[in-house]
């Protein structure tokens, strides 16, 4: 059994086979996930799926959980790719050139805040988990 597999099992309090949103909430709750209702709601429906049956099934929950490691891993990529100098940190500059992908030409002012917004730690940098929490 995967991990996965393991957590869904764990999640499944009543046994039926599928992740109802009480057994996603409290599965959030007991891995220290304080959200707030409407970030546990957009959870549900991401795993739900298109059938919408209010439902998570072990097939839903296991694709969900692939795509998110999908999207994770192209954003480290991402990071990767523009952390020029390989210090395991965008400085400005270089989240100038990730920002520049879209398309539009950002302001130092614009950049500035971005950059405040990102770094949590306040250290004039971002890190990948920066990044990361910046990008979910």
């Amino acid at each position: 059994m995967s991990e996965w597999e393991e957590a869904f099992k764990l999640a499944d309090k009543d046994n039926s086979g599928t992740i109802d949103y009480n057994e996603l909430k409290a599965m959030l709750k007991e891995g220290n996930c304080n959200l707030p209702e409407s970030q546990i709601d957009d959870i549900f429906e991401y795993f739900d799926g298109p059938k919408g049956d209010r439902r998570i099934t072990l097939k839903e929950f296991v694709k969900g959980l692939e795509n998110i490691v999908k999207y994770i891993e192209k954003l480290q990529r991402l990071f990767d790719k523009y952390d020029a100098d390989k210090s395991g940190y965008l400085d400005k500059n270089e989240l100038r050139k990730i920002l520049e992908l879209t398309g539009h030409k950002f302001t130092d002012s614009e950049i500035e805040k971005v950059l405040k917004m990102a770094d949590t730690s306040g250290d004039g940098k971002v890190s990948f988990d920066e990044f990361l929490d910046a990008c979910t």
